[in-house]
């Protein structure tokens, strides 16, 4: 009897301390809960369509805010330059760029420099986001020839604490604008320092000659010019795999990534080349672009035939696909 006593006795004990074990767990989810809805979702990221500019082009930077919480989230904006958001631009030596916003300029505080505007509050459903693009020249003196990175800081409320960094920081780079003369003897282009004139457009073919001869002599600060990478890149199907399955954030990481790809040294280096003809699709901003090229190989020279895709953007024509096959007999 003794026995069956204690055993109910212990029974016992171990049933009270599993409820009050699953009090605490219940009373503490829902504080959990609050205290992560409590937290701001708001996140930032930047981007660029490019990274090189020419010392005549805007330089657009695109703000992307995205809701992150289960829940609406909301932030008020000011349509005053450089308060919601504000990009700070430094130079490759680390300093801060020229500054041109006339209320920094002036150290004016900011209370002072939205009291007579009404913000708009913008609010977010989950995972929504929302775009804004500023050209960083109306904001810093940027110089030709200069490189820079440029980090921004976003203020969901400008007059509040709470400041969210964007989650990247990007690189860019200002070059002379340049202007291509035709050798009409040789077919080489020659490029020239100077005002671009409306007169000495650039072909499909001159587009792909100049490109792959900025690859034979590894001028890599021109090979980028004539191509868009972001489409570019799915000629290579490892990377544009990845490329177009990645959000926005993790693309800019794969394109650095596929620079950098085309940058290293290669084994099948490239030995010479001759552009062909050329063909451009009537009523579109589309040509196609013929080349023989010869690659480097211990054991034969072989010879492929590239089919260049070129697209007509703001009257240059840029590649955006390139296909490869070897030429038979060679």
């Amino acid at each position: 009897m003794l026995n069956v006593a204690r055993k109910k006795g212990i029974i016992q004990r171990m049933a009270v301390a599993v409820l009050a074990g699953c009090a605490v767990l219940i009373s503490a989810i829902p504080v959990t809960a609050q205290e992560i809805d409590e937290r701001s979702g708001l996140r930032m990221y930047i981007r660029m369509d490019r990274f090189i500019f020419n010392e005549d082009d805007n330089i657009n930077l695109d703000i992307v805010v995205k809701n992150t919480l289960f829940k609406k989230d909301s932030f008020k904006i000011y349509d005053k330059v450089y308060t919601t958001f504000q990009p700070v631009v430094y130079t490759s030596d680390g300093r801060e760029a020229d500054i041109a916003v006339p209320h920094r300029l002036m150290n004016r505080d900011m209370k002072d420099v939205v009291a007579s505007t009404i913000p708009r509050v913008i609010e977010l459903a989950p995972s929504e986001t929302i775009t804004r693009r500023i050209d960083l020249k109306k904001l810093y003196n940027l110089k030709e020839g200069g490189e820079y990175r440029v980090k921004v800081y976003f203020f969901p409320d400008v007059l509040e604490e709470g400041i969210v960094p964007s989650e990247n920081t990007l690189r860019f780079k200002i070059t002379r604008s340049e202007q291509y003369y035709a050798d009409g003897r040789s077919g080489i282009q020659e490029m020239r320092s100077g005002i671009a004139h409306g007169r000495f457009s650039v072909s499909p073919r001159e587009v792909v000659l100049l490109f792959l001869n900025a690859e034979k002599e590894k001028d890599w600060r021109s090979y980028f010019k004539f191509m868009k990478i972001e489409n570019y890149i799915n000629a290579f199907p490892n990377y544009g795999k990845l490329y177009n399955n990645s959000d926005d954030v993790e693309k800019l990481k794969i394109v650095e990534r596929f620079v950098n790809f085309l940058k290293s040294e290669r084994a099948d280096y490239l030995i010479d080349f001759q552009v062909k003809k050329q063909s451009i699709v009537k009523g579109k901003d589309i040509a196609y672009v013929n080349a023989r090229v010869k690659r480097y190989n211990p054991r034969f020279r072989p010879s492929y035939n590239y089919i260049f895709t070129l697209e007509n953007f703001r009257s240059n024509w840029l590649i955006t696909h390139v296909e490869a096959t070897v030429r038979k007999g060679d």
